[in-house]
């Protein structure tokens, strides 16, 4: 059968065109729901939201990095969809079942603590239809249909945000009409991604059926089992380290702290959205690579990405902590003001997380699972050591910095241990560690100065106040010309010789060149 998957780059610029136009979404339903909720309440709705869909990914347990692997190497076998929809409705039943549980004020006032009760269940359904929504469009980038998916994924997100605005803007935005609003957007893109599935099977005579018998449910089932049991322990020490983090600060520094750092939270996620457009893809191919017992071309596609995509990680990062001040603000407004610190940190969260994507996508491709289990033991001796020096009051000998000091913790140890994850994938495919190491290290400290000066030259020219948003527009208009130049004069800081920045360019220039045939 002829291959029809579009192209890496074409699939790439159609998912970071999606994610662009997600930004804006993105920025609006972030600035709207802090000032809606105010920081205690959007310190609950965030520690309980957040508290499921960690505990979803615990259940996860790696099972849909084996189905996106095993898809993406057979992508006609319709059988994987059908056996991974029964673990899919096993989670769930999981999901909700405890979720009904934690109503029992014995055990939700432990689990949750000072947190409404009654917001588990609600936090449960919306942890398992964003978990569902993650599979569905997984599947879809396996497929390589991922041009049709960013589409339904872009247009389900702008309805959805115009829907949460207009609630907003006539003062009906509550804690329940926002429950409400989320499972419609998270309902609607999961059948968006749904649909786009069924059409690409079906328009290639294939027929997504449910029924297996005896023999490949045998075959699927010791298929995922080889590949996720060694995860288990590794889910279960993620979901217990990121869980005891955040209920260390909900018990030591309360719902409102929990806000100011869901606040800067949700600032990262937003300087990650243009990297995490090409992770799942690099990931694919990273997938095929290994099946192919290719190591070199997966040390190319690491030597070639992961530079790339940590300067564009940090090229966002360096703005945002230059700008942490006027970021608080306008996400938050007033009453966010003491977040500004936690927002600042938190910006250089996305710097590894692109790096932590792409280095952990190694070892699952190569199915070497002991390994990731291994190494998420060893950071939850130093992670929970960490998160306890930073959060715990000094007579528990911590330094009780709330909010601030969960975002030193999440920053440092993602750094730690995504340099970790580098160094041992050294060992087995063509990467060279010191390179990147470096690399890390001296484009951070070519971006971050330009970030200051920008900010510092607008409010000289009296543009505005810190948080203006006119000067926020004419600092980040400064900056971005500042570094494309950078760039164009120094392609190395893009992980780019000489040489391939000639190709890229002549390759643009091509593109614009309609072909004839």
């Amino acid at each position: 059968m002829q291959n029809t998957t579009p192209p890496l780059p074409r699939r790439y610029a159609f998912k970071l065109l999606a994610n662009m136009a997600s930004v804006p979404v993105y920025l609006v339903m972030e600035a709207i729901l802090p000032r809606a909720l105010g920081p205690a309440m959007y310190g609950n709705y965030n520690f309980a939201t957040t508290l499921f869909q960690q505990f979803s990914g615990f259940l996860d347990m790696g099972t849909s990095t084996c189905f996106y692997n095993a898809l993406s190497r057979r992508q006609w076998e319709t059988g994987i969809i059908s056996f991974y929809m029964r673990i899919g409705f096993a989670v769930a039943a999981v999901i909700l079942l405890v979720s009904l549980c934690m109503l029992i004020p014995s055990i939700g006032g432990l689990l949750m603590p000072d947190v409404p009760l009654w917001l588990a269940p609600p936090a449960a359904l919306w942890a398992l239809l964003t978990w569902w929504g993650r599979v569905l469009r997984s599947m879809n980038d396996a497929a390589g249909v991922t041009v049709a998916s960013e589409i339904a994924r872009t247009a389900a997100s702008l309805f959805s945000t115009g829907l949460l605005a207009l609630l907003f803007f006539s003062h009906y935005l509550n804690i329940h009409s926002l429950f409400l609003q989320q499972y419609f957007m998270l309902g609607i893109t999961a059948w968006a991604y749904w649909h786009v599935t069924r059409q690409h099977w079906h328009s290639r005579e294939r027929i997504l059926h449910f029924r297996l018998d005896r023999e490949q449910t045998r075959a699927y089932t010791r298929e995922f089992f080889n590949y996720s049991h060694p995860l288990f322990v590794q889910a279960l020490l993620s979901f217990l380290l990121l869980a005891a983090e955040r209920w260390l600060l909900q018990w030591f520094d309360g719902s409102t702290e929990q806000g100011f750092f869901a606040l800067s939270q949700k600032v990262s996620m937003a300087c990650f959205l243009f990297v995490s457009a090409m992770t799942p893809l690099v990931m694919r191919e990273l997938s095929i690579a290994w099946g192919q017992n290719d190591k070199r071309a997966m040390g190319q596609l690491l030597d070639r990405f992961a530079p790339l995509l940590y300067v564009l990680a940090a090229y966002f990062s360096c703005f945002t902590l230059a700008e942490g001040a006027a970021m608080a603000l306008i996400f938050g407004g007033e009453q966010f003001t003491a977040a500004i610190l936690p927002v600042q940190i938190m910006a250089l969260y996305p710097l590894h997380q692109a790096y932590g994507q792409l280095a952990g996508s190694v070892f699952h491709a190569a199915g070497r699972t002991l390994t990731l289990r291994n190494i998420t033991a060893l950071e939850c001796v130093y992670g929970f050591a960490a998160a306890w020096f930073f959060l715990a009051p000094s007579e528990f000998l911590g330094l009780n910095l709330g909010a601030t000091g969960l975002a030193l913790k999440t920053v440092l140890m993602q750094c730690l241990t995504v340099n970790l994850y580098l160094f041992l994938a050294s060992r087995f495919i063509p990467l060279s560690f010191g390179r990147n190491l470096a690399h890390q290290v001296w484009s951070l400290l070519f971006l971050l100065p330009p970030a200051f000066a920008c900010r510092e030259i607008t409010l000289a020219l009296g543009i505005g106040g810190t948080d203006s948003l006119l000067r926020f527009c004419a600092s980040g208009t400064l900056y971005s010309l500042l570094i494309l130049g950078v760039c164009a004069i120094f392609p190395p800081l893009l992980g780019l010789s000489r040489q391939d920045a000639r190709e890229l360019l002549a390759r643009l220039k091509n593109a614009r060149t309609p072909n004839s045939k």
